[in-house]
């Protein structure tokens, strides 16, 4: 466990300042209790005694200290697994478990001490308890105990569940699924992980989805950053049928899936439904930067291969795509798969329709009079009529998930669509090509050594970036058009002064820019907050906080050539500035190009006029080139000038090195 992590976790201790802009439980899927092994997939007929009431003589032959002297001699309190199995992180200040519900816990100090916590364990898991099977509560903990102490524990025939998966004969599947960004939803924009787990009798989207996030009703963007920052929140894992998952990744959030087919063993997915049943209605506090949801879903993982260490590694931040490629490395996957969102899935279809084909399925999705009529009675041949119904029924149900129409209007509509291309017996088919996989791209931090020259003087810069990928990095694995920016610094130094100077502090900066189709429009924008110095009248450079907002449109071109314009807004924070502040509004346009498919170039201007404060005109200009070599590096040059009743000129060159 890092120290962030144990100043956050000792609240009581630590007050750590910030400032943000504003921005019944199942556990496994449920095998039904059978009564004969050819019509369901267990491998004996179950008998579980009619009553759970247990005879304490039972016990009598188990001799409790020996078992506890006898792990103590073993130091299972110290082995990998039973750190794995109570979430136990050392850190300069001890060990403590990341659980933070008591009820985890049966050990007082537990949650700090490893071999208290198993020896109440042992205790409780081979003692007497007139009303309750203990097995029930800690499956893992005991599967994993009675071969390590060679005793099964009377209370093993007792226990329904237990007896139900450990007699399960069907192959078991666990996938590790990866929704990529939603950049809209700040909970989301780095993107969000889950297991699904599935078998011949829950297949694919009948799968269960095993997930991880905060316990919150809040909307208000602000609090909800946070108190997610600072765990004010308590993480829970829940299950839900994962078709309810890729409906709301998938049409709702417009979010490519990525499934990744894990190579766990049987009785390793065993061993982690038994933990996923001991966390059922478990907390643990939630922190969006590190103990998040792809954090704390790595535990599943790791409990069944402690050697592999897939929750050791990361200090401030856990960004999901990291934790996919930890797993990756690890040597989890056997393969992987794609699952293209609506939108996606629209954007391909769009590019096999011409413009009078786009033009029926705008009519037809607006529910124009007589518009499939039209189309049946059209010139147009068999195979675009089938085009242009496919499409429309992708584009309806788009169109609905987005609050299009009222739920009459849309099942009206969708069904004649459909009944209308029943009648058509041809099929087509939509192969979608797969983009690159996530993990191949680059690393999400970054550290760059540049040199330049600002108005003829000459500068050395350290860069860095914690988070998480700019516009003119390698895109392959990003959103496309997105860029998220979290908390990169620049510190220069000036040679002719001699002066060490912070020149930028980008609290946030977040731009997207995904192009316009015929079909679908999605609003282009951006949010910059921060520190940085821009060159003001006689004062070169004077540091500012800033706040730049803005919306438009993006053109795609080509498939390398995006434009885009917006109207923005700009505010201005210095003592230095008459009232301390300027604000007003301003234009911006710009490009895209990627001539070549490791170059890109991104070039605009930005014009804003402050009305507030002192009247005055500010334009910028700026032009980089970027060449990335691969994952790990890449070079980067950059033109910039401002005019503000003079002009000032800067030029810079770097060299970049991406880690995680």
């Amino acid at each position: 466990m890092s120290l962030f992590s144990y100043i956050r976790h000792n609240k009581e201790i630590f007050i750590v300042p910030f400032f943000i802009l504003s921005i019944h439980f199942m556990v496994i899927p449920h095998y039904q209790y059978v009564h004969a092994q050819q019509n369901y997939p267990y491998e004996t007929i179950i008998d579980i005694p009619p009553s759970t009431t247990i005879s304490k003589d039972l016990f009598q032959s188990i001799n409790i200290d020996q078992l506890i002297a006898l792990s103590n001699t073993k130091k299972l309190y110290d082995t990998k697994q039973w750190r794995a199995l109570l979430h136990y992180k050392k850190s300069i200040f001890g060990i403590k478990s990341l659980v933070d519900d008591p009820k985890f816990f049966l050990a007082s100090d537990g949650k700090y001490n490893p071999k208290s916590e198993l020896g109440a364990t042992i205790r409780y898991l081979y003692s007497y308890h007139k009303k309750e099977n203990p097995i029930d509560r800690f499956m893992a903990r005991y599967e994993w105990l009675k071969k390590e102490l060679q005793t099964p524990s009377p209370y093993e025939v007792f226990c329904k569940k237990y007896q139900e998966i450990v007699s399960f004969k069907d192959l078991i599947k666990v996938k590790l699924v990866f929704p990529t960004g939603y950049i809209n939803s700040p909970a989301s924009m780095f993107g969000h992980t889950l297991l699904t787990v599935q078998s011949q009798y829950n297949p694919g989207l009948l799968s269960s989805a095993i997930n991880y996030a905060a316990n919150t009703n809040e909307t208000f963007g602000p609090l909800f950053a946070f108190k997610g920052i600072f765990g004010f929140y308590k993480g829970y894992f829940s299950i839900m049928p994962y078709y309810m998952k890729v409906q709301e990744y998938s049409d709702l959030e417009s979010r490519d899936i990525w499934e990744y087919t894990l190579n766990l063993n049987q009785q390793e997915i065993r061993l982690m439904l038994f933990h996923i049943w001991e966390l059922d209605n478990v907390y643990s506090d939630y922190y969006f930067f590190d103990e998040n949801c792809s954090f704390n879903l790595l535990y599943l993982m790791e409990v069944t291969r402690p050697d592999s260490y897939l929750t050791n590694g990361f200090f401030f931040w856990v960004i999901p795509i990291d934790t996919i490629r930890k797993v990756i490395d690890a040597g989890f996957v056997e393969s992987t798969s794609f699952r293209p969102s609506r939108t996606t899935t629209i954007n391909h279809m769009v590019l096999q329709l011409n413009s009078d084909q786009i033009k029926t399925v705008k009519s037809i999705a607006k529910h124009e009079n007589e518009a499939l009529t039209n189309l049946i009675n059209s010139s147009f041949t068999e195979t675009q009529k089938v085009q242009i119904l496919d499409c429309a029924s992708e584009f309806i149900q788009y169109r609905y998930a987005n609050r299009e129409y009222t739920q009459k209007e849309y099942q009206d509509l969708f069904i004649n669509v459909l009944k209308i291309r029943s009648s058509f017996p041809q099929t087509l088919s939509y192969t979608i090509p797969n983009p690159p996989e996530p993990e191949t791209g680059h690393y999400s931090s970054h550290v760059r050594l540049q040199g330049g020259i600002f108005d003829a003087k000459p500068y050395g810069e350290l860069v860095y970036r914690p988070a998480y990928h700019d516009l003119c990095d390698n895109p392959s694995g990003f959103i496309p058009g997105s860029q998220i920016i979290f908390g990169e610094t620049a510190i220069r130094y000036d040679y002719d002064n001699q002066k060490l100077l912070l020149q930028r502090l980008e609290l946030i900066n977040i731009e997207s820019l995904s192009p316009i189709n015929p079909l679908i429009k999605p609003l282009s924008w951006k949010v910059i907050t921060g520190f940085d110095r821009l060159p003001f009248k006689s004062n070169n450079q004077t540091l500012v906080y800033q706040l730049n907002t803005g919306s438009g449109y993006t053109i795609e071109i080509f498939k390398w050539l995006q434009i885009y314009s917006m109207i923005e807004f700009s505010g201005l924070l210095n003592n230095n500035l008459k009232n301390n502040i300027e604000a007003g509004p301003g234009v911006s346009a710009g490009f895209m190009f990627q001539p070549f498919q490791h170059f890109r170039i991104r070039s605009y201007i930005v014009d804003t006029y402050y009305l507030y404060g002192e009247i005055c005109n500010f334009l910028t200009m700026k032009t980089i080139i970027q060449y990335n070599l691969s994952k790990r590096y890449s070079m980067r040059f950059e033109m910039s000038s401002w005019y503000n009743e003079q002009l000032y000129n800067q030029v810079s060159g770097g060299f970049t090195f991406y880690f995680w």
